[in-house]
């Protein structure tokens, strides 16, 4: 879920993230609406860069990097030159000439999910320490070179899954950006002063985000209610409790453990030669110690044998709840008919859900999400009733629909629909080099490669309406399901 992150040091800046890509990560802050937290602004980094001769460091050795090179189809004739660097970096570039710009992106492959209880939202933290000064420059002082040379949507954002860092500059901008983001990969500064700042600026964040907003203690609560074991329980942003013991000596380990070559995917899309970006990275990359990459020991959630229902008092004039039902990863077989399920229930006017809530006059509005994580994670249904309207009326209509699809399905028209509106999607979700970039670098984080994205709008086509049935008996059964509802205080 894509959290809006709000820095509140040096200037108050917010910028609301695109939910076209990954919809449902899960958790209390929202990428999309419920997915990763984002910490958005024109943040730009360092410049200045001294390399370590030799490896006293840990982090930085001269050593040639002999890279893998291979060519994969995206869209429409669009190739994909996909790099592997000894060190373990992958670099993914896509070469598109219609504007004289280029998106870069670096994706880490780390998210709450690899944090412990205690420590719990260091992931999103530390997406706030990235933007501190390094061994080789002040703070803010790559900010002003950036600006200079007319860099544009600098953000990053943090999900249960990954951290990503994002820009996009001028053609000619390649190497200042190359240098500087190997310079914060390796040379980041932790000490207390940069760490209690940042802290102090989450802990705000998450008053704001959470605390104080009914939308945030319901996306919270509804993971927490469904998942007892496995780390999708706390929220992205983590616990207050657990930001107030963290030191700093908690963030340099997990910037040692985290932030390295064998950890990060960069993006290059735009107007840029696959080769010059190669030899770019190489010169600047190649010479960063990998090892291997970690994997965190996660807890897998137990079945749920018996549906949980929970009701919050807050500050709302009308009623809402949050519905959840556990649901394979993305990376699973059933991905492919759980996102034309969440097509037919609530894609558009003609939607069943929107038919049945919302032209009846029961709900302002419904959404749905398939999820799309690395982990097992839940197929969510929000809706936000009208006033006079009491949630557990529209929860029955809910469940009624759910059975009623699991016996009679739907027709092979309704179907085609939902597919079309699904293709649509993802070819305008394509359209730009940031669209491009964020696309691959969310796949090749959660997946392992972007290509699980490509396979899973090929198995979407493939989808029958028998699949569609099943999908919906094996899934949204009452037992299954998670339901946080929200009243007025």
């Amino acid at each position: 879920m894509a959290s809006k992150c709000i820095r509140f040091s040096s200037s108050e800046r917010e910028k609301k993230l695109s939910s076209d890509f990954i919809v449902y990560g899960g958790g209390s802050h929202h990428q999309g609406k419920y997915g990763m937290s984002a910490c958005m602004g024109r943040w730009i980094y360092v410049l200045a860069v001294v390399w370590v001769l030799g490896c006293s460091t840990g982090k930085v050795c001269l050593k040639k990097t002999k890279e893998k090179e291979s060519q994969v189809p995206l869209v429409a004739g669009v190739q994909v030159h996909r790099f592997i660097f000894d060190n373990g970096l992958k670099l993914l570039v896509v070469e598109d000439h219609a504007s004289p710009t280029f998106a870069y992106q670096t994706w880490f492959r780390v998210g709450s999910r690899d944090e412990v209880p205690g420590r719990t939202g260091l992931a999103h933290l530390f997406e706030h320490m990235m933007f501190k000064g390094t061994q080789t420059m002040k703070e803010g002082e790559f900010d002003r070179l950036l600006e200079r040379v007319g860099a544009e949507g600098e953000n990053a954002f943090t999900s249960r899954d990954f951290t990503a860092y994002v820009q996009e500059l001028p053609s000619t901008q390649l190497e200042l950006i190359a240098r500087a983001e190997a310079d914060r990969m390796v040379h980041l500064v932790v000490n207390q002063n940069s760490f209690r700042t940042e802290r102090e600026v989450v802990q705000n964040e998450r008053r704001f985000r959470t605390d104080n907003h009914p939308d945030g203690i319901m996306d919270q609560s509804l993971f927490e209610l469904a998942f007892q074991k496995h780390p999708y329980h706390w929220p992205i942003i983590g616990y207050e409790e657990d930001l107030n013991r963290m030191t700093e000596v908690d963030a340099r380990q997990f910037y040692q453990k985290f932030y390295a070559p064998q950890q990060a995917t960069i993006i290059v899309v735009g107007d840029v030669s696959a080769s010059s970006v190669h030899s770019m990275v190489q010169k600047y990359y190649g010479k960063l110690v990998g090892g291997e990459p970690v994997i965190s020991a996660t807890t897998m959630e137990p079945e749920q044998k018996a549906p949980r229902h929970k009701q919050l008092a807050l500050n709302i004039q009308v009623e809402k709840f949050l519905m959840g039902y556990h649901i394979p990863s993305v990376l699973h077989p059933d991905a492919a008919v759980l996102n034309t399920i969440q097509a037919v229930l609530t894609g558009g006017k003609s939607s069943r859900l929107n038919l049945l809530l919302v032209e009846t006059g029961v709900a302002i509005g419904v959404d749905s999400d398939a999820g799309t994580s690395k982990d097992p994670s839940l197929f969510v249904v929000a809706v936000n009733l009208q006033k006079g309207q009491k949630a557990k009326h529209a929860e029955e209509i809910v469940l009624k629909e759910f059975h009623r699809l699991g016996e009679e399905g739907i027709s092979e028209e309704e179907l085609q629909r939902a597919k079309n509106r699904i293709k649509f999607e993802y070819y305008r979700r394509l359209g730009s080099n940031v669209d491009k970039a964020y696309f691959l670098g969310s796949y090749e984080s959660i997946a392992g490669d972007f290509q699980a994205g490509i396979r899973l709008q090929e198995a979407i086509a493939r989808v029958t309406l028998a699949d569609f049935k099943q999908a919906i008996k094996r899934y949204f059964f009452p037992e299954n399901r998670s339901v946080i509802v929200g009243v007025k205080k």
